[in-house]
């Protein structure tokens, strides 16, 4: 996957809810976001259109592995083999859609629906991960307390398969040493003394 998680969500809820890139600024010259990944330095709230964060909640591994493959186009003892990481996970993430007027009231569902678009399958197929279908959406609008937004949290899986080439050396020689009964040292096999 060469685009993470986050930024594919990010990219098919503005397609999908034909979300802009932003708002325009704040009279102090702030960004006002639409769609983003969560995080705690930027500034929301600050307008009274939808406003959507997106954030992994948790990660869970369950397959992850390394294999060797001779490097046919090898060019020295530098790139004699490559290594191939392969990393299946499951994440639960989450989108928030918050809102001062209605907008996240009356049109969270669109969120859930992007979730299963066409071009939500296309970015599956392109980037090589799977959204969980059934998702699950709470209103937590009370949570700011008397801040009056309307906030809207839908929580689904998704599964994900993240793969990695590194050009390896390989070494055939491994100078050794141990202790014998005597505490005397012992050289067995030096590659600099060949």
């Amino acid at each position: 996957m060469k685009k993470s998680i986050e930024k594919i969500f990010v990219d098919i809820i503005k397609h999908e809810l034909n979300l802009p890139d932003n708002y325009g600024k704040t009279s102090l010259g702030d960004v006002i976001p639409s769609v983003i990944i969560y995080s705690q330095n930027i500034k929301l709230f600050n307008t009274d259109k939808l406003q959507v964060t997106v954030k992994t909640v948790s990660q869970r591994v369950y397959s992850n592995r390394s294999q060797f493959k001779e490097n046919p186009n090898a060019t020295g003892q530098d790139d004699l083999f490559i290594e191939i990481q392969d990393l299946n996970e499951s994440r639960i993430m989450q989108i928030d859609c918050f809102s001062r007027n209605n907008d996240a009231r009356e049109r969270f569902w669109e969120i859930e629906m992007a979730l299963n678009s066409t071009y939500a399958q296309e970015q599956m197929d392109k980037y090589n991960f799977k959204i969980g279908t059934i998702a699950s959406a709470n209103n937590i609008s009370g949570i700011d307390g008397d801040a009056d937004i309307n906030r809207f949290s839908i929580t689904f899986n998704v599964i994900s398969h993240q793969h990695k080439e590194t050009f390896i050396n390989y070494y055939d020689k491994f100078s050794a040493e141990y202790y014998n009964e005597a505490g005397k040292f012992a050289e067995v096999y030096n590659p600099e003394n060949q």
